[in-house]
């Protein structure tokens, strides 16, 4: 199979049934526009979920993969711009986009939008997503989040439609997880060695690891520490074993079919 059957921005309306038949599940990857240090592209996370999930319906042979899903107002411990383990980068982001701190930190203090009214915008987006997907006939989902912690937001929008779908009389199976979910990978990585590696296989040319290499004041700024240890080999190594794992998981739901996986109903 080729990308433009995988990806369903590309399928004419037949393709998208005759994939289906083949592999009745759709891929919806969620991402985020962030840093991910000096050497990395801002979408990083939506470029190494949306691949992986091409991969893994490759691998199916048939199933549909959905553009990524890019939302993140980088205002909480959640995103890297503004406070997380990493600390507030805001002055180190700003600079690098010849910009204003305060604009990075963002207008909500003065417009009213708190945090909870962001997540709860997001978790509305996210479920009119699926109404898309499953308007398509798919009666199996499977939702990748490239951003980790988006899945704290996902899971639960997932379970409600789910539900819904069931009192509809038209059940869709859902699941939820990290790209490595169905590994025995549980890489704790932020723009480190896991995500610079496979971004590097995915798009070489977006990866710049001497701009790294050559700005000591940068390594480990909003990037993990073992950043200049990636390769392209690795990355696609890793991206095999994502894509394997996915796979299988997605052959589940596709077989279980209108049963909820277990993780989901807990």
């Amino acid at each position: 199979m080729n990308k433009q059957l995988v990806c369903i921005e590309h399928m004419r309306p037949a393709q998208v049934a005759a994939c289906r038949q083949r592999a009745d599940v759709a891929f919806l990857p969620l991402g985020a526009i962030e840093w991910h240090g000096v050497h990395n592209p801002q979408g990083v996370d939506s470029i190494k979920a949306h691949h992986i999930c091409c991969e893994a319906a490759r691998k199916l042979g048939g199933g549909a993969v959905f553009p990524a899903l890019v939302w993140g107002v980088p205002r909480d411990s959640f995103f890297v711009n503004k406070s997380s383990s990493f600390g507030d980068l805001a002055e180190v982001v700003a600079r690098e986009l010849d910009t204003q701190p305060q604009r990075v930190r963002g207008f909500a203090p003065h417009g009213g939008m708190d945090l909870q009214e962001q997540w709860l915008f997001y978790q509305r987006l996210l479920r009119m997503s699926l109404e898309q997907v499953a308007a398509y006939g798919f009666r199996s989902i499977y939702i990748v989040c490239g951003h980790n912690p988006l899945i704290h937001w996902a899971r639960p929008v997932a379970m409600a439609f789910s539900r819904a779908a069931q009192m509809a009389g038209q059940p869709v199976n859902m699941d939820c997880g990290s790209e490595f979910e169905g590994t025995n990978l549980r890489p704790v990585d932020h723009g480190g060695k896991w995500e610079t590696s496979i971004v590097m296989a995915i798009e070489p040319d977006t990866v710049d690891l001497d701009e790294l290499r050559q700005r000591e004041e940068y390594q480990g700024v909003g990037c993990s520490e073992d950043a200049l240890e990636s390769s392209v080999e690795q990355g696609r190594q890793w991206i095999e074993a994502c894509a394997r794992g996915m796979a299988r998981d997605a052959q589940w739901l596709i077989d279980h079919h209108p049963d909820l996986p277990e993780r989901m109903t807990r």
